[in-house]
């Protein structure tokens, strides 16, 4: 190989590899087909005297977790229809954004009763999620869990009709570090709202979207936004 193509070669790799890493990044930074999500405010729930519970008997309300991203959604530990395939999709999004800061899942239980800490720590571990430190599985009053729902838009409420007792939606929201429901916008113009779990390829679509969000939250505290 002469000096001439040696130096050619360099030069080809050293226009080529700045280019790689910047494509990398907007994959690995959540850069989609659109900036923002359509931001739908707060929601109506008071949390002032509310106090939940998580799988390590410590207290969580919405307003402890100021300040983080949160993918919020509702089930119950014996469900016999939709739960399992919900967390088990779930567990997929929160493996693939497991590396991002200020982000927690939060899985609240429809029946508290049955799902005290102890029985929702071994549903956490049997997800195979036991460690993690971004995934918290919520138990409280009835009322008030419901009413979180209710806030959100998603459905949670005793049933008899519904199978193990219980109705509840089968999707999860999207919270932004300021509490405010975040949603992007189909391409039909319509607002998501929510992520249908599910779904796989709505699944896909809330794993862009946290991206999106980190994104935004990044700027915020670098001042840029």
């Amino acid at each position: 190989m002469t000096s001439k193509n040696s130096k050619r070669i360099v030069l080809v790799a050293l226009l080529i590899i700045p280019v790689t890493m910047y494509l990398v990044s907007i994959a690995v930074s959540g850069v989609v087909n659109f900036r923002t999500l359509e931001n739908l405010g707060p929601p109506s729930f008071d949390s002032g005297s509310t106090t939940f519970i998580n799988d390590r008997r410590d207290s969580w309300s919405p307003d402890s977790s100021s300040g983080k991203i949160i993918v919020l959604s509702f089930f119950f530990t014996t469900c016999p229809t939709i739960c399992p395939a919900m967390n088990f999709h779930l567990k997929e999004a929160h493996d693939r954004l497991y590396g991002f800061k200020d982000l927690i899942f939060i899985s609240c239980t429809v029946d508290p009763t049955t799902d005290t800490p102890e029985i929702l720590f071994d549903y956490k571990r049997n997800l195979g999620v036991e460690e993690s430190n971004k995934w918290d599985f919520i138990t409280g009053e009835s009322e008030e869990l419901y009413a979180l729902a209710n806030s959100y838009y998603l459905t949670a409420l005793r049933d008899s009709k519904s199978p193990g007792g219980y109705a509840h939606s089968q999707s999860a929201v999207l919270i932004d570090w300021q509490g405010n429901l975040r949603s992007r916008i189909t391409d039909q113009g319509n607002i998501l709202g929510a992520y249908d779990l599910s779904e796989a390829y709505l699944i896909d679509q809330l794993v862009d979207d946290v991206r999106v969000l980190i994104k935004e939250h990044r700027k915020v505290k670098m001042g840029r936004k």
